[in-house]
């Protein structure tokens, strides 16, 4: 078939679009046992081997500080649509993702972090979700042997569903790479043996102000 035809197929099928309605709905048959949806996002997230830190608004950069400390962090990958400015961080050298790959491989190479910004969290499953963008590029939140993420405690929602629904009304529009991480990348495909870090960060810190 020759591009012509396929972009004009395309193009017939694009009028057809806004005569189409879905209509979703969806009953949470889970059985919801903590208080708040934050403790039990804590509850989830940290069953899932993921270092929670409960932090504030004020006390964020506090806190930050203190994983880069505890973590001896000397380089870190940033994500540039963080919520907080994190340029007054001491002790560390930071690598503001605004940069093609090509320009900055070798940097990458050296890195021992990265921090990006969860856009939710859902409670009952204890994860994150994070849009990738070009501020926020997907390799960001994989490639760091460690990965901090900083989340909004106002985002956590109470299931997935929720949660796909709060970020597709970000924007009206539903992202194309939406990332869901549990918390460190783990497998045991090998010998049964559970291996942390094989397709992602062998570390995860998130904190929730």
């Amino acid at each position: 078939m020759s591009r012509e035809t396929i972009l004009k197929n395309i193009e017939d099928a694009l009028q057809y679009r806004e005569k189409f309605e879905f209509n979703t709905s969806f009953i949470d048959a889970i059985n919801h046992e903590e208080n708040t949806l934050l403790e039990e996002f804590i509850k989830f997230q940290t069953n899932n081997k993921a270092e929670v830190i409960l932090s504030s608004r004020d006390k964020v950069m506090e806190d930050l500080q203190k994983v880069v400390k505890n973590a001896n962090i000397k380089k870190m990958l940033c994500a540039t649509d963080l919520s907080i400015d994190i340029d007054n961080l001491k002790d560390v050298k930071l690598l503001p993702y605004e940069k093609s790959i090509e320009e900055v491989r070798e940097d990458l190479f050296e890195i021992e972090a990265s921090i990006v910004e969860a856009k939710c969290g859902i409670a009952n499953l204890g994860i994150v979700g994070i849009v990738s963008s070009i501020q926020s590029p997907r390799l960001a939140s994989l490639i760091a042997p460690y990965c901090i993420m900083l989340l909004d405690s106002t985002k956590i929602m109470p299931n997935l569903y929720a949660g796909v629904q709060y970020l597709k009304g970000l924007h009206n529009v539903l992202a194309t790479n939406i990332l869901f991480i549990a918390g460190p990348s783990r497998t045991a495909d090998i010998e049964l043996q559970t291996v942390f870090g094989v397709h992602g960060p062998q570390k995860t810190s998130v904190i929730i102000y």
